[in-house]
């Protein structure tokens, strides 16, 4: 607290000391540093080198430097750390070395901006229950998918007097469940030593997150879908048991639960990124799913279908949603990052919103950011009103054939 007084102190001297060029806004600073990183990577990358180095030099110089004071009090070790990478920044477009190599010099520069404006910040209590509260969905929406499927194999294997199966579902989904970790441990391997710029890893990873979530949203939305999911899986489960196999059944359940696991970790990766400096409270939020979903499973093989876990799915296709649309703005920053997307920034003309909250809902003053999110707002709209009319419409039809039944 008094450290944090201390800085607090020492940007309104900033402020006083600045003249007539008004008071330092410390945020913003580090933001437009940010911004001018991009710009330079963008602009060696079209082999205007001499302007990139200015570019990288104003960045620094004319911009970082008016957020070190209260920054040397808080971190001191961050302003040493960020001072050499400018300065590796600057050197390396001097020395002509590889866009990838700057872009990850640029990468690590961006991530230490971000960290410094959340100690600036501060990560206050809406970031921090953000990151909780998706930490807590994501495994809870795939830990209860999972827990259903296992109840219904259970279930299937009772009605169908083959028990003594039931051990090879239990091996199939320890094997799911290790293979699940083992999984999110090469991911995060994989994506720290691959040869990309770690924003373009960003930008594919929340692609692809919003591609699975939108079609899981509409998934359990769909009745018809659901039913024939379970009618496949049924099929499937049959044949293993017909079989008599303990390794086909094995199987069988292995593949249905991991694909839940395999989403688990790519959904993830994709919020770990957003998380950034309240990652613990990611993980917070995992803990407490973990414990909601053992309280869940034991309540599933109490009392079985009687648990109202259909009711749970339309707040879980709201929060899935909103992922998406968070997702959505990542992607599309990320893409900036890299200098694949342009940038039309809004800074000054937008509310600014924490660093830690934007980048937990994807929230960014610009242009394009804003512009995906609201594309998608309207896809999720248009897909909702086409679900309801589909199932309203197929609902007298359905209550037609249970009559001439």
């Amino acid at each position: 607290m008094i450290r944090r007084l201390v800085a607090l102190l020492l940007v309104l001297l900033t402020a006083t000391g600045a003249g007539a060029q008004g008071a330092v806004d410390v945020p913003q600073q580090l933001r437009t540093a940010h911004d001018l990183v991009a710009q330079s990577l963008r602009e060696y990358a079209q082999g205007h080198t001499e302007q990139a180095f200015r570019t990288a030099r104003s960045a620094y110089l004319d911009h970082f430097e008016y957020a070190e004071p209260p920054l040397r009090v808080l971190n001191p070790d961050l302003i040493l750390e960020m001072e050499y990478r400018f300065s590796d920044l600057r050197n390396g477009m001097r020395d002509g070395q590889p866009v990838a190599e700057l872009q990850r010099v640029a990468g690590d520069i961006n991530d230490s901006l971000r960290k410094a404006e959340g100690i600036v910040s501060g990560t206050g209590v809406l970031a921090p229950t953000l990151a909780a509260t998706g930490g807590f969905t994501i495994l809870f929406r795939e830990g209860l998918e999972a827990a259903l499927l296992l109840a219904a194999i259970f279930s299937y294997l009772e009605s169908s007097r083959n028990g003594r199966l039931r051990r090879a579902v239990w091996w199939g989904g320890a094997a799911a469940l290790l293979a699940t970790m083992v999984t999110w441990a090469l991911a995060t391997y994989v994506l720290s030593i691959a040869p990309v710029s770690r924003e373009l890893i960003s930008a594919v990873t929340s692609v692809i997150a919003v591609v699975i979530l939108f079609s899981l949203s509409f998934f359990l939305l769909q009745q018809t879908d659901r039913r024939r999911s379970a009618e496949f899986m049924r099929a499937r489960l049959g044949q293993a048991v017909q079989s008599g196999s303990l390794l086909a059944l094995g199987l069988v359940t292995f593949t249905t639960i991991y694909r839940e696991g395999f989403e688990t970790v790519l959904f993830y990766q994709a919020l770990a990124v957003a998380s950034g400096p309240v990652l613990n409270y990611m993980y917070l939020g995992i803990g407490l799913a973990a414990l909601a979903l053992a309280v869940t499973f034991m309540l599933l093989f109490r009392f079985g279908r009687r648990l109202p876990t259909a009711k749970l799915f339309p707040a879980l296709v709201g929060v899935t949603a909103l992922f998406a649309v968070a997702f959505v703005g990542n992607g599309v920053r990320a893409f900036q990052e890299a200098g694949w997307i342009g940038v039309t920034n809004l800074y000054g003309r937008l509310p600014t919103l924490d660093p830690n909250v934007s980048a937990l809902t994807g929230l960014h003053p610009t242009v394009e950011t804003l512009a995906a999110q609201a594309l998608m707002v309207l896809v999720y709209a248009a897909g909702y009103g086409y679900v309801r009319w589909s199932s309203q419409r197929h609902s007298p039809q359905v209550a037609g054939r249970l009559e001439r039944h």
